[in-house]
């Protein structure tokens, strides 16, 4: 209360806190904002042109702000008002991309003010990261690194959060199960992704540049995130064979052609491998667009997305996405390689669950699918590479394409000879443009010099 004296003594481990430095390190990072001036006198070592040397004064100065820019009304701050607070904030030397201050009142009572840096921070993909956003109760800081704040996924955002209903004792512990901040927190990010909403529609220029930085982040909170997957499909950019740039999924839905059953994309490789792959055949064939999902995660994420609104999201690795474009001719195509197919089913035994006649294929001969409910090869590749040695080796279908120089060749061939050599080769290709590695590449090189062997006509003399 006022009026009141309180004397501290210090004993040997103390007497850091007798210095004036060390004191105002401590004041101005812990109650640099709240609303009283916080005054220290002290010893002040000045030079004195009369004597020629240094002099100590008793000096008494404010140490404190005493004031926080983010409780004053955002009518009454400019943008370098914004910009110098978080410069102070992060340390960071560039300007934010953008920010949102948001003060709430009612049952809970707290400001916000979130800041989108404009490059990644450099520990943003370490599991070690450090939390951008610091947490104040009544203008007195708390904490600056509590991961407890905001998801993972949201990192990058720094900013400040200041509560009027948590006690100032608050620990980590007590972070983790109370309810003033799991309300908070709930209202912050549904605040964060409204307001990054709002830039893509209004700003997609700005927009562009936080994306570029920030879109894998995203990209996890669809994974972890169920409560507001919907928005983060929207806020989210992806490659298309159908665009030069980052497109969005209300941008691809809007080129989808009449009849088109839903939006198909492929994972599982770098962007040249998957723009390259033979199951885009049919898709270029008929002028529908594909996403191309080149990110290590995005073969983790949208394995458990089926649909973008209303339309379903398809991967073309599926089995069952082939029959899309499946039709009578096609059926009766296959049906004259039955007997082609049966021989095949017997050669790889059991390294396929099924051989058949492609309905996706335009200009190669073969390719590998998996079924609706199983991994892709790749990610059975990923899961292993993560740890899980349990993971059972899934088989998957081969198909063949019917209209190919090759498969033709082999059908209408009544001997054996060589079918075992073909039967492999088209299989370990398939396997090859999936990025899969071969599980016996000795014996795919020798399979390969003896077709070669027999294919190459020795000169006449």
């Amino acid at each position: 209360m006022r009026g009141t004296t309180v004397l501290l003594h210090l004993n040997e481990e103390g007497t850091q806190y007798a210095n004036s430095w060390r004191l105002q390190e401590i004041v101005k990072k812990y109650s640099n904002h709240i609303a009283f001036p916080i005054f220290l006198t002290y010893d002040k070592s000045e030079w004195s042109e009369e004597q020629k040397k240094s002099e100590s004064k008793r000096t008494t100065e404010q140490v404190n702000v005493a004031s926080a820019l983010w409780r004053r009304p955002k009518s009454e701050l400019k943008d370098e008002d914004y910009k110098e607070l978080y410069k102070s904030l992060t340390g960071d030397w560039e300007d934010p991309l953008f920010w949102f201050h948001t003060k709430v009142e009612g049952g809970n009572e707290y400001t916000t003010l979130f800041y989108m840096p404009s490059k990644a921070p450099l520990d943003l993909y370490q599991s070690d990261y450090k939390a951008g956003v610091k947490l104040y109760v009544k203008r007195v800081f708390i904490m600056e690194d509590a991961k407890e704040l905001l998801p993972q996924y949201l990192r990058f955002v720094r900013g400040v959060i200041d509560s009027e209903d948590l006690p100032l004792n608050v620990s980590r512990e007590i972070l983790q199960q109370n309810r003033v901040l799991t309300s908070i927190r709930t209202a912050s990010v549904k605040k964060i992704l409204s307001e990054l909403k709002n830039v893509a529609e209004n700003q997609p220029e700005l927009y562009a540049k936080f994306v570029a930085e920030y879109n894998r982040p995203l990209k996890e909170g669809l994974y972890g995130d169920f409560a507001n997957r919907e928005t983060l499909l929207e806020l989210i950019r992806v490659k298309s064979t159908k665009a030069e740039r980052l497109t969005s999924f209300a941008e691809v839905k809007s080129r989808m052609q009449e009849g088109q059953k839903g939006i198909y994309y492929i994972t599982g490789g770098p962007e040249t491998l998957l723009r390259t792959s033979p199951l885009l055949e049919i898709y270029r064939k008929k002028d529908v667009e594909v996403l191309i999902l080149d990110d290590e995660i995005d073969e983790i994420v949208f394995s458990g997305i089926d649909k973008y609104g209303d339309v379903e999201l398809k991967p073309v690795n599926k089995a069952s996405t082939g029959d899309d474009f499946k039709d009578e001719a096609e059926t009766g195509k296959a049906e004259e390689i039955r007997p082609l197919i049966d021989r095949m089913k017997a050669i790889l035994g059991d390294r396929v669950k099924d051989v058949r006649a492609s309905t996706r294929l335009a200009d190669s001969p073969s390719c590998i699918v998996s079924d609706e409910e199983e991994p892709s090869l790749k990610m059975q590749q990923m899961m292993r590479a993560m740890g899980q040695k349990d993971v059972p080796a899934l088989k998957p279908t081969l198909e063949i394409n019917p209209d190919h120089e090759i498969v033709k060749k082999l059908a209408g061939r009544s001997d054996v000879s060589g079918a075992e050599d073909a039967a492999w080769l088209l299989f370990d290709q398939a396997l090859l443009l999936e990025g899969v590695p071969l599980q016996d590449p000795a014996m795919f090189v020798q399979r390969l010099n003896r077709v070669l062997n027999q294919s190459i006509q020795a000169p006449t003399p």
